[in-house]
């Protein structure tokens, strides 16, 4: 494998920048790189794409040449990827990727195969599991909850065990996503998607039925919003779900994209803009704020899995409803 990180390598824009020829690129590539490029058994990984246009236009180059495999990674390419032009269109394959799920987290724990195997034949054949397994996997879930699935993170819990430091690492993420609004949106919205953002732990923890725009300022319109709306969304940072009139199969057909509730993209990054709840949690206190950190972690597991969220509220019979719909499917909770 061969890595370029554009954003860590800034020099290495510069051969995209000004080679004539795939075969040109990858001799400049192998300069640069100091290493060899073997035909039909290299990966090229290119890190960061967004900070270099000018090697996402080179893709469809290197695909029709063959002598190398790309991989592309990037951050909120969802907003960016218009800056790209011409776009290799037909020769990439998107893949969404997300913070780890419960799962994963399990794996990274080094819960053995044999384990989840036995949790899902209990589950397929509706008996309990084991009870030393279930209160094992309790505790793994509450860690979960507050840990989250964002790999830095989840590599700092696993090694060091410090929680403080765990915190410490969210927080900065946290934080990294306010630069990232600062620096890429549009300036005339920055102030909008900032406000959205830092909305969404308060609403969630309040638990609205719905995102109130009231709540981040009186008198704020939807028309005022809706760019920075699809910005946020768009980025990854906030999940949406969408309001439903009628909770029936196709819930697409029923959606009201008016109404709605944004998630945080990640559990353990909500846990971390409420001071105090780590502990409350991992003690399972009854008195915790289960409520936004369950329906966040449920929201995060259910989008991860490929599926959209939409909800349903009624007032004539007092509940709501949470629910999530990938074509055949449909998982529904009464709140």
């Amino acid at each position: 494998m061969v890595e370029l990180n554009f954003l860590l390598e800034p020099g290495a824009a510069r051969i995209f920048k000004t080679a004539e020829s795939c075969t040109q690129l990858l001799e400049r590539i192998s300069l640069f790189k100091d290493t060899s490029i073997v035909p039909g058994n290299t990966l090229l990984l290119l890190e960061e794409i967004q900070e270099c246009p000018a090697a996402r236009t080179a893709v469809k180059g290197l695909v029709l040449d063959g002598t190398v495999r790309v991989i592309e990674t990037g951050s909120l390419l969802g907003v960016r990827i218009s800056e790209i032009k011409p776009h290799p269109v037909g020769y990439e394959e998107y893949l969404n990727m997300y913070p780890l799920d419960f799962e994963e987290f399990l794996w990274a724990a080094g819960v053995q195969e044999e384990t989840l195997n036995h949790l899902k034949q209990a589950f397929d054949a509706r008996v309990p599991v084991d009870a030393y397994i279930h209160h094992r996997l309790l505790d793994l879930w509450r860690y979960y909850l507050v840990v989250g699935g964002m790999p830095a993170v989840c590599q700092e819990f696993f090694t060091t065990r410090d929680l403080p430091e765990v915190v410490h690492r969210q927080r900065q993420i946290v934080e990294s996503y306010r630069s990232d609004i600062a620096k890429y949106a549009d300036k005339t919205q920055r102030p909008r998607i900032l406000e959205v953002f830092e909305s969404i732990p308060p609403q969630l923890a309040s638990q609205n039925l719905r995102f109130y725009l009231s709540e981040i300022r009186k008198g704020a319109r939807m028309a005022e919003f809706e760019q920075g709306l699809d910005w946020i969304i768009k980025a990854g940072i906030a999940l949406p779900s969408y309001n439903v009139t009628e909770p029936q199969i196709p819930l697409e057909l029923n959606e009201k994209r008016s109404l709605f509730r944004l998630f945080f993209l990640d559990t353990g990054l909500l846990c971390s803009c409420y001071p105090g709840i780590q502990l409350p949690i991992l003690q399972n206190e009854p008195d915790a704020n289960w409520g936004a950190v369950l329906e966040n972690a449920a929201a995060q597991s259910l989008v991860s899995a490929g599926f959209q969220l939409f909800y349903f509220s009624s007032k004539k019979n007092m509940g709501n409803w949470t629910s999530s719909s990938r074509k055949d499917s449909l998982w529904c909770r009464w709140k």
